[in-house]
Parts: C-alpha cells; sequence; structure tokens
C-alpha cells in the first residue's frame, strides 16, 4: 500500500510463518502495528532501525513490544517485513540475510549466507551420506537455489535435519530441497515452483535488470510476498493467517485464469489443486473486463455448481476476492447453483409444472411410478429399479423424446443388454410415465433444463451473461452442460471467453456423465492440467489416491484421465488408520483424537468428522457434546468459521470444504458402501458404479483433510480401504 510519504509495506510468506510460531498476544500487537504502519510509518514508535552488523545494509528491525522484534527490509519506496521473533533471535536471524534480486526466477530472493561449519545439522555416521550429496551444484543452481546456500545444503544429512532447518532457507529453495528429497524428477520441480526450464543465456533472451520495485510486482514473487491494497486486505490476511493466502495463484495458475480464450475452456486437476480458486479468480478477472468497459455495464459473469451449499461456499470465498463485483449493482459476478438458476428462470417464463428436485413432489414421482408399474407388464428379467435406472441414465440423461431415438441410443456403461424388442415395450412404459408426470404438473430436473434450452433457442431472450464459470463439472450431467451452452451460446462473432469450466471425473460422487464435445462443447486445445495439491501433505494425498486404485475416469470429454504427476510438497505424518473392538469405541476414541489436537495450531472448528450416513452425523454429534466437545452439524449454507466447534456432517456436504483435521469413522465392511446403496444395484455394472462412487466419496472425503487424518472403522474393514486383514 502506497502512503502518503510515498511507501509501500509488503510481507513476506516467512513472516506469516515467523508468527504463527509466537504467543497470540505478540502476533495482535503486531497486526494492531501493522494496522498503522500503514496509515503512517513515521508514528512515534514506528520507526524503523538499522541492524548493527548486519550483512545487509537495507535490512531494518521494528519494535513489536519489550521483548519482541520484526524485521524487514527497505529499500526506496518498499518496506518489505520478512520475520518477527524474540528480541535476541530476531536480531540473529537478521544478522546474516541479504535481499536479492533474482532474475533466474523472476522474484525476490531472502538469502542467509553461512559457512559449512557453523550449519547445524544431526550427526553423519560413516554410512550416512549427506541428503544431497548425489545433485550437483549445477543442479541445484539450475533449479533456483541460490549460490549463498549451497554450503548450508551441503551439510544437511537428513529430511528432518532439513525440516528443521527450514527458517535457514529462501522459502522457494526450501520447496526445491524437499521436493528433491522427495524424490521428485527436474521437470515436478519446475512445474511445483513455477520457475520455468531456462534456455541457455544469449543476448537476446537475457532477461532485463529490474528493479526492487519491478521485480516485487512479478507474479512470481506475488507467490510469497503480500502487498495489501487497504487495512481491511492486511487484517483479513493476518487473521486467517497463512490460509489468507489461499487466494493467491501459482504462476502456472493465474496463467490459466488471467487470459483470453478463443473459445470454451476446462482446467482438471486432482482435490487440494486449486481448481476452485482459479474458478473465482477467472470471475473475477472477466468481471474487471466489464467494469473497465463501459459499453458492457449491465453484463455479469455467471459462476455455477451443482449443489447450493458449494455455491454459498464460493460465494463467500469471493467476498473476501472480490466483493465489489458481487455488491455491484447490477452485481458483474453472481454465484448460484445450476437447479435454483433453471427453477428461478422458469418461473419467469410462466412454467406450468413443478419440478421435482426433492421432498413432496419427489414423492408424488415415486406414486406415479407405482401407478404405471401396476399397469404395465415388465419385459422378462427386468425389475423395476432396473427400468427407472434405466429412465434416469439412458433417457433423461440423453434428453430422449420418441421411441426412435432411443431404440437408436448408446447404452454404454449399462450392464444388462437390451434387444430392440425390449427396448420397444419399455419405452410404452416410459411414454405412460412421462404422460402422467405432465398430467400431474411435474417435471424432472433433466426436462426443466430442457425446457429451458428449447425457451432459450426460440425466444433468444437477452440474458446479462457475458460467461459461464462451472465448478465441479463431473457432478454435472449431458443437460445441464446443453443449458449451460444455450445460455451462452456461440455467436457470430466468435466464441471468446465463454465457458470455463473446472472439474475432475476422480471426485465423481453424484454418479452424472457427460462429454463436452457431445453437449455442444468444444474444448480441444483449450483443456488445462492443474498438478500440484495445495491442501494435504504428500502422505494424505498418497492414501487418499490409493484408495482409487483400479478405478478408471474419463476427461470430461472423450477421453480418459490419470492423477499422474499429482503431488503434494507438503509432508507430515500418516494418516491414522485404527481398528476398533465396536462402534462405541469408535465414537469414544474420535473424541479422544479430538482433544489430543495440537490447540495451538488449529481451533476447534478447523476440525471435521466426515461420515457417510446422515444417522451417523447425528451419533457423532451426540458422543462429541456428551464429552463436553463443541460441534457445529454443517446442512445447508456456508460454513461460518467464526462459530466455535468440531464440524460434523456428510461426506457429500464437505465437497469443497477443507480441515487442519478429519476424522472419518464407521468405514467398516459392512457400513461403508451403505447396505442399502448397494441393495439398490438393479445388475452387477449399476453395483460397480455403486463401488466406485463409494470410492470416489472416500477419497474426497480424505482429501478434505490438511495436516491430520483418521479413518475407522470396527469388525472388518471396508473392501475400500485395501487393508489386510490377515
Amino acid at each position: 500500500m502506497m502512503d502518503a510519504i510515498n511507501k509501500r509495506v509488503s510481507y513476506d510468506i516467512g513472516c506469516m510463518k515467523s508468527l504463527r510460531k509466537l504467543p497470540d498476544k505478540v502476533a495482535l500487537r503486531f497486526m494492531d502495528m501493522m494496522t498503522r504502519y500503514m496509515s503512517d510509518p513515521s508514528a512515534n514508535g514506528l520507526n524503523l532501525e538499522t541492524v548493527e552488523g548486519a550483512k545487509d545494509s537495507s535490512i531494518k528491525s521494528l519494535r513489536v513490544d519489550q521483548g519482541y522484534r520484526a524485521i524487514a527490509f527497505e529499500v526506496g519506496r518498499d518496506i518489505m517485513f520478512v520475520h518477527v521473533n524474540e528480541h535476541d533471535k530476531a536480531y540473529r536471524w537478521a544478522g546474516n540475510r541479504r535481499v536479492k534480486l533474482d532474475p533466474d526466477t523472476n522474484r525476490i530472493r531472502v538469502v542467509e549466507e553461512l559457512e559449512a561449519d557453523i550449519v547445524e545439522t544431526a550427526p553423519q555416521t560413516a554410512n550416512e551420506p549427506r541428503l544431497f550429496a548425489a545433485v550437483s551444484e549445477k543442479r541445484l543452481k539450475a533449479l533456483g537455489v541460490q549460490q549463498e546456500e549451497i554450503a548450508a545444503v551441503r551439510a544437511l544429512a537428513s529430511i528432518d535435519a532439513l525440516e528443521a532447518a527450514e527458517e535457514a532457507f529462501d522459502p522457494l529453495t526450501y520447496q526445491i530441497l524437499y521436493a528433491l528429497a522427495a524424490g521428485y524428477s527436474d521437470e515436478e520441480v519446475y512445474a511445483l515452483t513455477g520457475i520455468p526450464e531456462q534456455p541457455e543465456d544469449t543476448a537476446e533472451n537475457a532477461p532485463a535488470d529490474l528493479t526492487f520495485d519491478q521485480m516485487i510486482e512479478t507474479e512470481e514473487s506475488r507467490q510469497t510476498i503480500f502487498i495489501p491494497e487497504d487495512e481491511k486486505e492486511l487484517r483479513r490476511v493476518f487473521e486467517e493467517g497463512l490460509e489468507g493466502w489461499r487466494v493467491f495463484l501459482h504462476p502456472d495458475q493465474r496463467k490459466i485464469a488471467y487470459r483470453d480464450y478463443n473459445g470454451p475452456a476446462m482446467v482438471r486437476g486432482g482435490a487440494g489443486t486449486g481448481k476452485t480458486v482459479v474458478a473465482m479468480h477467472r470471475a473475477k478477472h472477466l468481471a474487471d473486463q466489464i467494469e473497465q468497459d463501459m459499453t458492457r455495464a449491465g453484463q455479469r459473469v455467471l459462476l455455477t455448481t451443482f449443489t447450493t451449499s458449494l455455491a454459498q461456499d464460493i460465494e463467500a470465498n469471493l467476498r473476501t476476492l472480490c466483493p465489489e463485483h458481487l455488491d455491484a449493482r447490477p452485481p458483474r459476478i453472481e454465484v448460484i447453483n445450476l437447479d435454483r438458476w433453471v427453477s428461478q428462470f422458469l418461473k419467469r417464463k410462466n412454467f406450468a409444472r413443478e419440478v421435482a428436485f426433492f421432498g413432496e413432489a419427489r414423492d408424488r414421482l415415486d406414486e406415479i411410478w407405482r401407478e404405471v408399474f401396476d399397469d404395465h407388464e415388465l419385459p422378462d428379467g427386468l425389475s423395476e429399479a432396473f427400468i427407472r435406472a434405466e429412465w434416469a441414465q439412458i433417457v433423461q440423461a440423453k434428453g430422449l423424446i420418441d421411441q426412435r431415438s432411443y431404440l437408436k441410443a448408446s447404452r454404454a456403461g449399462r450392464g444388462t443388454p437390451l434387444d430392440r424388442r425390449k427396448r420397444a415395450a419399455l419405452w410404452i412404459i416410459f411414454a405412460d410415465y412421462r404422460a402422467r408426470m405432465i398430467s400431474g404438473g411435474l417435471a424432472e430436473p433433466d426436462d426443466a433444463y430442457r425446457e429451458a434450452i428449447e425457451i432459450l433457442a426460440a425466444e433468444a431472450p437477452s440474458l446479462p451473461y457475458a460467461a459461464v464459470i462451472v465448478d465441479e463439472a463431473q457432478d454435472m450431467g449431458e443437460q445441464a452442460f446443453r443449458l449451460i451452452r444455450a445460455i451462452v451460446p456461440e455467436k457470430p462473432s466468435g466464441d471468446s471467453n465463454s465457458l470455463f469450466i473446472v472439474g475432475d471425473a476422480h471426485q465423481r460422487i453424484y454418479g452424472r456423465r457427460a462429454s463436452m464435445a457431445s453437449c455442444g462443447i468444444n474444448v480441444r486445445g483449450r483443456s488445462r492440467r492443474l498438478r500440484l495439491n495445495y491442501r494435504t501433505t504428500q502422505e494424505i494425498r498418497a492414501w487418499a489416491v490409493s484408495v482409487l486404485e483400479g478405478v478408471s475416469v474419463d476427461d470430461l470429454d472423450e477421453g480418459s484421465d490419470t492423477l499422474r504427476g499429482y503431488v503434494s510438497l507438503l509432508h507430515g505424518v500418516s494418516p491414522n488408520l485404527v481398528r476398533c473392538a465396536s462402534e462405541e469405541e469408535e465414537l469414544k476414541g474420535v473424541a479422544s483424537w479430538v482433544r489430543a489436537l495440537p490447540s495451538d495450531d488449529m481451533h476447534l472448528s478447523d476440525v471435521g468428522v466426515l461420515c457417510a450416513r446422515r444417522s451417523d452425523v447425528v451419533r457423532v454429534s451426540e458422543a462429541l457434546r456428551a464429552g463436553g466437545i463443541e460441534t457445529v452439524t454443517l446442512q445447508a449454507g456456508a460454513d461460518d468459521r467464526s462459530i466455535p466447534g468440531v464440524r460434523v456432517t456428510t461426506m457429500h456436504r464437505a465437497k469443497g470444504l477443507e480441515f487442519f483435521a478429519v476424522a472419518i469413522p464407521f468405514v467398516s465392511d459392512s457400513a461403508f458402501p451403505p447396505p442399502g446403496a448397494l441393495k439398490a444395484a438393479v445388475d452387477a455394472a449399476d453395483r460397480e458404479d455403486i463401488v466406485t462412487q463409494y470410492q470416489s466419496l472416500l477419497h474426497v472425503a480424505a482429501t478434505r483433510a490438511k495436516r491430520a487424518l483418521r479413518v475407522s472403522w470396527s469388525g472388518t474393514p471396508s473392501s475400500l480401504l485395501n487393508i489386510s486383514t490377515d
């Protein structure tokens, strides 16, 4: 932020990390000082002082209170805070540090100049080589390690020593070293850090020298340096700690979100790779363009997803990122789940039928099915459940409205084969059901989508949408995407920036499928993939991926997808897999686990207990409260983390959320997948699909955890856990 005397204040991520280790009162005092500092750096008590003996003359200190000091670099108009600690420790930390402009990585680096003989490392035995003994200096430097840090790198004997020495290294260097220690290839390291593989330097491609005030504004520097626009933004980031950085982008993410496309674009990536954050930034980018062009006044960006809860969570996060676009009149960004959008649209168009999303209307559809089955003889070998599934998965999903279309339709994925005679007999049943549904004034969601599409095609109403952004695309079906295409159809002038779709078929938990091409959405050549998991540790990520062993998924178009190259940089403890004697012991174990979590690092609201069944949510909540632990049951609506209490909810509701620690109870062979779900399978193929959905559901639940994961069962573990019972 620039003030009256032309100073800009910024914060290195190392400053945030050091604050996390200090008492709350010190962090609050620092935050209060920084708020005042932004207003007037010359105010009484806010003067920067030179650090005597420091190697870099630009390094300064600021008194937080009697016992603590903040360390900053003052270069020209910029003041960048980098560390906060006790007085003596802060000065020792500052003594050998210097700020460095690194043109190779296009960012500002804070490096420590230490000789190898003063670096503290774990004892080395004769048979224990140094951690990076096999990595050449040339390779280290090519990957981004600074010359000044090489001696300290060479002294490291183990990963434990590396973790203990984190503060000794520039944040980027630490990322590089940890990735190498974890066995990542050079290509993967470049992808993780956002450093481009540099060509040989020539006079033509040598980067232009940037000054400090230019370098601090590069996309690469902004990965680890925060420049608040105002006091409100500063307070938000400090209050949220490192989570406040969630709305900032890795360079690869920024390149995806902040650019123009000449047609629909798609972004895929595993859980925790920041797809939703990229979608949010995409919405902001397009809304910024609308705001800056007076001829586009009144236009807006529609950001939609499958569930109401996720839409509300996204809107809450957008209020952190760009509240001005939500509060504008009319708003430049509209966030709503697709079912609600189509319901409101049809209501404005005086659609005569009630859309049966849930509740009493759904019960009435069940009654119509019973009447139809009472009046028709079923084809040999086919059950009522199979016929209803055929209707939902083939007829409705593909938008088939006549017998001829059904007779020709592909039934790929449906296990039980049907000859032409059986299909013809089934169509008589389907036609009767549809007629009775219409007569009863009801419509299914897919009917609502088709009605909306027909209205849009016939009337060509002037909708205000310049673009549609879709989150969690894997949970939407063909009719939903046909409607999305109809909301922003391709114009004679082109299809620039029309649709932006993000999703991951590995997280498909509702059984719907769609191919973009078959829905009139061409993303060929405009499909991107995110590979770095920013949320979970490598240990949790690896376990969650193992749950999907043997699962084949599509790429949301007409190809297949894989999690190859999907990695996490963070490391931590392995998931805690707990076998219990009974479900009562499981409940007691969850309560004990919550009490044992490190209260210094998290609040109760950062803990989630995720269950497959709603009845289990009630049981867990009651057990925790009986043990004196506050709980909040998440249902509809955004999760307000200011309300204290462990979050207890279903695995489905947890989609899109994240927690410091997650417990998943009742993952036994008799409870997961729930017997009722398996019993509903109409044939072997349907049963396989249901099992795959629950594999994806367990994967989704596990990847909500950032640092700690506990999975428990009583009796025999679920086969989805891949645990030997020998």
